[in-house]
């Protein structure tokens, strides 16, 4: 008899056999609290009816289009059970976007909010295997879309999973921006995702008494792996809210008691912007960590005005993305600040190096490329074997970031990806902003690259070369761009210029459009 890995793999089956009462999830908007034995309850439910009446099989993709609610948390454990993969999908992406990511991977249910049936109807027509769609409440829609309440009642107590769940079983697809073409779906296995749970469940001090807001949408990393998951594991309490909203953040943390924030940096401004900001008890706070982007020293000195020790930490989805963090518990206020720009140490299951051109590992105070390892990591790229090569090296990621370390094993990270750059905490690839550009009419070539924002960190500004004759004003290219992609990746500035510094070989030299931008 061969070892069986779903009990270890189902954490949650296993938090509901010892903690049934203990609550996991509270959802504000619907002022609705849900305990382990509950949540086990639904997610059995919808797994049952995803391989019993869907028809779903262990390998399936199915795609959800929604905010953070608990239906989106019973989808992930419902793949947990079954095998079935789940693609969450960014629902800040235009119904252009999106097809390209279900082409890519062929889910056969599409799972969608109320609010985007809009966009689901449009997807209706993406080259898809097979597509169900759900309803998350009980509205009249149109299609054939099923009440997802009525799902779970007839389906409570009738899951008898017999698939054999694996540790390297693809368990999500997360996409992750591109330089060239589409993004890119990471695969995310058993495996990566129990190990960054146990990684930042010891690093981080998790346990039953923690309780904190999943700030990030669940179509990244970071609202999965870097706080909900965890402290799920941990047995702890997850505040679910389906949109960001600063002034509720600080009224929970005071009457929940809220242990630790994890956020981009924008976050934290609007946070400590609100006016209720300086009067609100924040005395629970452990800590917060500011990841996604650079951290202006500005954002963190309102928290340390309060006594809360606010620091950076590193990930990437290929990488976890449990990776670096600085270790708050045991530094001292001095080192705190005198440390804020750095990233910190591995987590206790990722190992990092930096490396030259050569292989070779750097020393203290040399730049060098950033590798992650370990059993936290990515599989690869789904279906993209040339990519996964490319990124996936002898079992280490190459994360293509530059990065130091300081004499105390402190990490610093010194330049990003080529070309790339973070807006309120979403990873913008200029090539996919800059081909969409070059298909205006009137438009011969383009180039975009980040710049300093007071507000999201970094925009972008895009340079262009007309074609002869061409004559469309600044607003007018913004607003053709409008309906093709997500706010996000839109120009905040658009020059028209008589040409664009290349290399010898054709390359546009970015990096002079960045230093003529100073």
């Amino acid at each position: 008899m061969t070892f069986n890995w779903n009990q270890t793999l189902d954490f949650l089956e296993r938090r509901a056999l010892f903690s049934p009462d203990w609550p996991v999830l509270y959802e504000s908007d619907r002022n609705r609290e849900y305990s382990y034995y509950e949540l086990n309850q639904r997610a059995s439910a919808l797994a049952a009816y995803l391989t019993e009446e869907a028809g779903l099989q262990k390998g399936d993709r199915m795609a959800v289009l929604a905010r953070n609610c608990v239906e989106y948390i019973d989808f992930f454990f419902a793949a947990l059970k079954t095998g079935i993969i789940l693609v969450p999908l960014n629902v800040r992406l235009s119904a252009e976007e999106l097809s390209g990511m279900l082409t890519q991977t062929q889910p056969r249910l599409l799972v969608y909010e109320e609010i985007f049936e809009e966009i689901a109807s449009a997807l209706k027509n993406s080259t898809v295997e097979k597509l169900i769609v759900l309803k998350i409440e009980q509205a009249q829609l149109e299609s054939e879309a099923e009440s997802y309440n009525s799902i779970l009642e007839n389906n409570l107590g009738r899951f008898n999973n017999p698939v054999d769940i694996q540790p390297e079983d693809p368990l999500m697809l997360l996409f992750t921006g591109g330089t060239t073409g589409p993004p890119k779906a990471a695969v995310i296995s058993n495996r990566a995702v129990f190990f960054n749970m146990l990684s930042e469940t010891i690093s981080w001090q998790l346990g039953p008494k923690t309780i904190v807001p999943s700030l990030l949408p669940f179509f990244h990393t970071g609202g999965w792996n870097l706080v909900a998951l965890p402290t799920i594991f941990a047995g702890g309490q997850v505040l679910i809210n389906p949109t960001f909203d600063p002034e509720l953040t600080l009224r929970q943390v005071e009457e929940k008691k809220c242990s630790f924030l994890f956020a981009a940096a924008t976050m934290f401004r609007m946070i400590s912007s609100q006016d209720s900001f300086e009067k609100t008890d924040l005395s629970s706070l452990q800590f917060v960590m500011s990841g996604a982007a650079p951290c202006p020293v500005s954002v963190m000195e309102p928290y340390w005005e309060k006594g809360i020790k606010f620091v950076q930490g590193y990930g990437i989805t290929e990488g976890g993305p449990n990776n670096l963090y600085m270790p708050w518990s045991s530094l001292s206020w001095k080192e705190v600040k005198d440390k804020c720009q750095s990233v910190g140490r591995p987590f206790i299951y990722c190992q990092a190096r930096i490396v030259g051109e050569d292989g070779k590992e750097k020393k203290p105070g040399q730049l060098g490329e950033l590798l992650l390892g370990g059993p936290v990591t990515f599989s690869g790229y789904w279906n993209k074997p040339e990519e996964t090569k490319n990124t996936l090296r002898d079992g280490w990621v190459h994360t293509g970031d530059i990065a130091k370390q300081d004499e105390d094993g402190f990490y610093y990270i010194v330049d990003r990806k080529k070309d790339m750059y973070i807006s309120g905490g979403e990873n913008v690839f200029p090539v996919e902003v800059e081909k969409i550009i070059e298909a205006h009419p009137q438009v011969q070539e383009a180039a975009v690259i980040g710049i300093p924002d007071e507000k999201w960190g970094e925009t972008g500004k895009a340079y262009i070369v007309l074609k002869q004759g061409g004559n469309p004003e600044p607003e007018d290219i913004k607003k053709y761009l409008g309906d093709k992609m997500a706010r996000y990746k839109l120009p905040r500035e658009v020059v028209f210029v008589d040409s664009i510094p290349k290399s010898s070989v054709g390359k546009i030299l970015k990096k002079l459009l960045a230093e003529n931008n100073n």
